[in-house]
């Protein structure tokens, strides 16, 4: 007698699982003006104002050009359109500047700028365009929340992202 077996039979859940895995290491893989990036968790999704990010981003090229990011990640039901920061530079030479930054996370309508997937919104924003590194070393870039609720509910995490121009 002869046996025939018939193929495997995916579910289209598992196409769908296996299209996105491909699709996200494909863009994963496109990110090559990445120079340095760190997301940090906010915990229990409040953030306090003593809760202060720090990211430390060694430069050894003062030539080239670089766009800073400030990355978000929210929750759908986050209650503003936007979120004020407050952003601190600590230059190689121990000198510090601080920025109270605007990040505008919504239309006014409503409609958040950021990709949503279930309750997750994600936003990665520009702060400073096209800048260059004046001294080589070491920066401490350090983000604390600067609304007027204490603690902000329903910030997941804070991060910093720091892009190559490529010409």
């Amino acid at each position: 007698m002869i046996r025939f077996e018939t193929a495997p039979k995916f579910s289209s859940r598992g196409i769908v699982f296996g299209f996105l895995v491909l699709l996200l290491s494909a863009l994963s893989s496109c990110d090559s003006n990445r120079f340095f990036e760190d997301n940090q968790s906010i915990a229990g999704d409040k953030w306090d104002y003593n809760d202060v990010k720090k990211y430390t981003v060694n430069v050894d090229d003062t030539t080239a050009h670089f766009n800073l990011c400030i990355n978000v990640r929210h929750s759908f039901h986050y209650e503003w359109r936007n979120m004020y920061v407050m952003v601190t530079t600590e230059f190689p030479d121990g000198r510090k500047v601080d920025s109270r930054v605007n990040l505008s996370l919504s239309e006014p309508d409503g409609r958040w700028y950021a990709r949503c997937i279930g309750d997750n919104c994600y936003i990665s924003i520009p702060i400073k365009e096209n800048t260059m590194f004046p001294q080589k070393g070491k920066y401490t870039f350090s983000i604390r929340q600067d609304m007027r609720q204490n603690p902000l509910p329903l910030v997941k995490y804070i991060g910093f992202r720091v892009e190559k121009v490529l010409k």
